[in-house]
């Protein structure tokens, strides 16, 4: 057995009927001139992997009155067909039809009877494409572990030299609901005194924050990560999901990172920026006030590879207050190395989850009274919207065969925050997946087609020219938006 960790258990206990903590994955294939492609070799592809990725046929196990974190058992009726489906995608299979296909599986939660993954397999896109949509709870791994999940089910060339891996070990029998109980004896007699210390650690953050801002030389402006402008998509959500995505070249942001002298993630955020400023401004609803973002920072050791949760955030305002491209830039540059410099000062005195803290019965009356009354869209430091970059290998990925053509997230929604920004970089490519509640971004396409103009101020801005084009995973003529 494995205990679920503090942010683990703060996942599954922040769930709710329209507050899904699933995060998803849709990779376009291109199984063109692939002899044996099929959605049986795709299965065959993901069974064989299982045994080096063992967490896969872990299934949850509670505790009896959820009075601890709950324990990662092996499932002895795990069966991968239970988990790999396929579905048609409506004619003519292009990106919207897919999108839309891909919404309405977002938009289900995950059996909690079985271990907490699904893999479809969407055939009847256009140009002969497939689509590969990967789905699992967040209390199972983070972005980081999942890229590198992701690693161990695809290969790095077309025919990779088959390894001859241990079989799963057969499943020990599930501990009883006494044992659990007993177990739990310990942790529970202990919750006072984990939470007098956390309150501690809550009391010397609050101090490491007053030092931080006391000790810089100009004085910093916390004003923007303190409470971020409404906005439409910032309301209460709903169970629905939507996406759209799109891409756009590596290269080019390396280019303006160049220019600029500034990090690729500071890039990736100009270019989410002036994206938001486009869709907002087209609608009249630009605050003047900057949005701002909540960044994903890993908190793992170089070279920890652990299927796990190991994250923490940091809040970045966007600089969508700024009309000039390049100011924008200039402005983000400094509010992502002074949110990365109180993130290093808040690391003096590390805290642990609420999660750690808390037994699940507790967290769980605490998550959905905050969400019922809508209390996490107006505490101070809530965000807009949650941008992450996940970077991935600088060459092409394959699976059973075929070539991955575009790989897009689509990341958890927060309440209060209709909408995630999910990039992932692969083989010169940034795609850009685009995760919403419609009822508050009714038009994710439009948000998508404001990428590429985003782009392309930034770039003519610098003098750098136009935007390279990028290879559609679709296979169709342009990078342009789709037709509705």
């Amino acid at each position: 057995m494995q205990r679920l960790s503090g942010t683990d258990s703060l996942f599954l206990a922040g769930e709710t009927a329209a507050w899904h903590q699933h995060v998803g994955g849709l990779s376009i294939i291109d199984p063109t001139g692939v002899p044996g492609f099929s959605f049986d070799a795709v299965v065959r592809s993901i069974d064989d992997r299982l045994p080096a990725i063992p967490k896969l046929t872990w299934k949850l196990r509670q505790v009896p009155l959820s009075l601890d974190r709950a324990f990662w058992v092996p499932d002895p009726e795990f069966d991968v067909f239970r988990h790999v489906h396929r579905i048609d995608v409506p004619a003519p299979g292009g990106p919207r039809e897919t999108a839309a296909t891909v919404g309405q599986i977002l938009g289900a939660q995950l059996d909690r009877n079985r271990p907490l993954w699904e893999i479809w397999y969407l055939d009847n896109l256009i140009n002969g494409r497939v689509g590969f949509l990967m789905k699992y709870h967040h209390c199972l791994l983070d972005g980081v572990a999942g890229s590198a999940m992701a690693a161990l089910l695809f290969d790095v060339e077309p025919s990779p030299a088959m390894h001859d891996r241990p079989p799963l070990p057969e499943p020990a029998s599930e501990p009883s609901d006494a044992s659990l109980f007993v177990r739990s004896l310990m942790p529970s007699i202990a919750v006072p005194w984990r939470l007098a210390r956390y309150g501690v650690s809550l009391g010397r953050r609050v101090v490491d924050v007053v030092g931080y801002a006391a000790s810089k030389h100009p004085k910093p402006d916390l004003s923007a990560m303190a409470q971020a402008p409404r906005t439409s998509f910032n309301h209460a959500i709903g169970p629905q999901r939507a996406m759209a995505f799109t891409s756009v070249a590596i290269d080019d942001l390396k280019r303006l990172c160049h220019h600029h002298d500034v990090k690729l993630n500071d890039i990736a955020l100009a270019v989410c920026s002036g994206a938001l400023r486009i869709y907002l401004d087209d609608r009249t609803e630009l605050p003047m006030r900057t949005l701002t973002a909540g960044i994903p920072v890993s908190t793992r050791a170089k070279g920890d590879t652990i299927l796990d949760n190991q994250m923490s955030y940091m809040i970045v305002p966007l600089a969508t207050d700024v009309d000039d491209p390049t100011e924008r830039v200039r402005a983000i540059y400094s509010h992502t190395r002074a949110a990365k410099e109180l993130a290093a000062a808040l690391r003096a005195h590390p805290i642990d989850s609420v999660g750690a803290a808390l037994p699940p019965w507790m967290l769980g009356i605490a998550m959905r009274a905050a969400y019922r009354s809508h209390l996490l869209s107006y505490v101070p430091g809530m965000t807009n919207t949650l941008i992450s970059n996940v970077t991935g290998p600088p060459f092409p990925l394959y699976l059973a065969g075929a070539p991955l053509s575009g790989a897009f997230p689509a990341s958890v929604i927060l309440e209060g925050m209709g909408l995630n920004i999910t990039v992932f970089s692969f083989d010169g490519r940034f795609d850009f997946g685009i995760h919403v509640d419609p009822n508050l971004v009714p038009q994710p396409w439009d948000l998508a087609a404001a990428v590429h103009t985003a782009l392309a101020e930034l770039l003519a801005a610098a003098g750098l020219g136009p935007p390279t084009s990028v290879k559609d995973p679709f296979g169709l003529q342009t990078t342009a938006m789709p037709s509705s």
